[in-house]
Order: structure tokens, then sequence, then C-alpha cells
């Protein structure tokens, strides 16, 4: 059960009432559309979010977890940068990188001590650096960092 449907529940208040209240601050909010953020299928907008934690009478972090939402507000610095981004990419060919892994894996790896042993300070210079060295070695004709590459790397371990 999703923590929506908890505090409704709990809360005594019908998913149609939370329905009502954000649909007068967005109309394009329905009952399809709020449905799937009840069930965790999507997230509201900040605008949203707001209006159904002031329906619900609870906090933002009492339905999510900090990872699966940004708590704070977006500052128009952050509009900025993401714009310096968008057209620096629009200029170069970048290739953007998405990829999952361990929970686990990731905490220890990207730790900022652990960034720090590699010299960084962030993980996608981490990532970045890793792919370069690995695009030397295939390009020099490094026969075994061309045979692993298909698979993880099993050489260089963070302790932390």
């Amino acid at each position: 059960m999703s923590k929506y449907k908890k505090i409704m529940s709990v809360k005594g208040i019908q998913q149609k009432e939370v329905l009502d209240a954000v649909h007068r601050v967005d109309r394009r909010v329905d009952k399809p559309l709020l449905s799937k953020i009840v069930n965790d299928v999507c997230l509201p907008t900040p605008q949203q979010l707001k209006v159904i934690c002031d329906t619900l009478v609870c906090d933002v972090a009492d339905i999510y977890d900090p990872r699966e939402i940004a708590l704070g507000t977006v500052s128009p610095d952050s509009n900025k940068n993401t714009a310096k981004t968008r057209a620096r990419r629009d200029n170069i060919d970048v290739y953007n990188l998405t990829v999952e892994i361990p929970r686990d894996v990731a905490d220890r790896v990207f730790a900022p001590a652990a960034l720090r042993k590699f010299g960084c300070t962030k993980k996608s210079e981490l990532i970045r650096r890793f792919i370069f060295k690995l695009d030397a070695e295939l390009s020099t004709g490094n026969k075994k960092a061309a045979d692993g590459a298909g698979t993880p790397p099993t050489g260089d371990t963070v302790n932390t």
C-alpha cells in the first residue's frame, strides 16, 4: 500500500477530496493523473505536492523518502545552470549515460570519502575518468582491457 493510501485511510480522507483540492490549483490534474501519483507511478509538481500535503495535513517527508523527491525548492540559479547545460549539450556531441547499480555498491563507491580517494569530488567526475581510462586502454590495444570490456571491473575496490 502506498504511503498516500495509508495516510488517507488513517485520516479518513477520500481521493476525491484530494483531487478537488489539487484541481483548484492545477486544472490539468484529473482522476487518472492523481491515481498515478497516489500509486507511485509519477511524482506531483511542487505546487501539486503542497496542496496534497495541505489537504492530507502531512509533511512531504511523510509521503516521500528524500531520495525520491527533491525537498528543497528550485532556485533561479539552478534554472540558469540547467539552461546552460542544455545549451552546451545542444552544441556538442554528448552521450548521456544512465545506469542502475546496486544501492550498497553505489553508497560505498560514491561516498564522499571514497570519491576523495580517487581524487574526485563528484560522481560524474569519477565515471568520466573511468570511461576515459577504458577508452585509452582500448585505443592502445591493451588486450586485457579489451577482453574485459563487457564485464564489470573487479580490480579497483574501495574500502570505506
